[in-house]
């Protein structure tokens, strides 16, 4: 097996380190931070139980104060973790030793990232209380982004990001005060974001994976699960005769849905001001959201049920 250098030990690289073993990692020593929900679907993979602090089995979407939507399940659909443990805990397998390597590796994040990008900033809160088991979605009434709370183990990880905001800080700081009605504030951190992402699984140099190689969902923001599964496509397909062929053929539906929801990105931001992506959703719509699988077919459904506020938006959509 050859011997790979990776670059980078967030999710993606971590993930890689401990599943292809014959890796080594650059910066081991540095502790992993990035702001963010600190969710995963209940079915991404080498998610340890040790590091799962809270669940999210219903999600509430709200237009500001106006609630627009709901999907519930059953059981978890997404686990929230100690993300800095959990990817610490990763970075332990792997190989040792320094010398020469055989395979590059670039797993830098928004880092090493090509596309446009935001900052985004989470902040933990304590003394308030919602619903169990409930993570909300709220977007502004003006501007393309949106405000998240979540669980987290007795506290509230609240959070948000906006195309055209460098400083999503104070944002965050009056929605606590304005939406969630207070509450003590005792960690706000930022960190980059790649929002419209190019799509580059090998640069010439080596393989990209996780946020790096482009695998965020622009419309949520999440990359934790499309780089671990990333790094577990890549760490596979290394030992076939076409590794790059392979691994963009494993990625092929998490790369459709990426350039996908690029598109509906560009469609909110050409609606703002003039309408709200929002109006034309159901709940069907919302749980395809979730699941990271939207599609045409579910929003022309939707234009269906919907068709004042479809025609609507299409009259905003054509004065830009």
């Amino acid at each position: 097996m050859e011997l790979a250098k990776v670059l980078g030990l967030g999710p993606s690289g971590s993930a890689f380190v401990a599943t292809y073993r014959n890796a080594i990692g650059v910066d081991s020593s540095r502790r992993y931070f990035k702001a963010c929900g600190e969710a995963v679907p209940v079915e991404t993979p080498l998610v340890d139980r040790r590091y799962i602090v809270d669940t999210v089995r219903r999600y509430k979407f709200y237009s500001w104060r106006r609630e627009v939507g709901e999907v519930a399940y059953s059981r978890a659909r997404w686990h929230i973790v100690e993300k800095a443990q959990w990817i610490e805990s990763m970075r332990r397998g792997g190989a040792s030793g320094e010398g020469g390597w055989d395979i590059l590796v670039k797993a830098g994040g928004p880092y090493q990232s090509v596309g446009e990008k935001i900052i985004v900033a989470r902040a933990y809160v304590e003394g308030r209380r919602l619903e169990d088991e409930t993570a909300y979605f709220v977007f502004p009434e003006a501007g393309v982004g949106f405000y998240w709370v979540f669980p987290h183990g007795g506290v509230l990880n609240v959070g948000g990001g906006f195309l055209g905001v460098s400083n999503p800080v104070p944002y965050v700081l009056k929605f606590v005060e304005e939406w969630l009605g207070g509450g003590r504030v005792v960690d706000v951190r930022g960190a980059p974001l790649t929002v419209r992402p190019t799509i580059l699984l090998h640069d010439g140099e080596g393989f990209r994976i996780g946020e790096a190689a482009g695998l965020v969902y622009p419309l949520t923001g999440e990359g934790i699960r499309p780089g671990i599964l990333s790094a577990l496509a890549l760490a596979s397909a290394l030992k076939t005769k076409r590794p790059l062929e392979t691994y963009r053929r494993q990625l092929e539906g998490i790369i459709r849905q990426i350039e996908f929801q690029k598109r509906l990105l560009g469609l909110a931001q050409r609606l703002a001001g003039g309408g709200n992506l929002l109006e034309l959703t159901d709940d069907s719509v919302l749980r395809e959201y979730i699941e990271e699988n939207l599609s045409a077919k579910a929003l022309f459904a939707a234009v269906a049920k919907k068709p004042l506020e479809g025609a609507r938006l299409v009259a905003a959509i054509l004065r830009k």
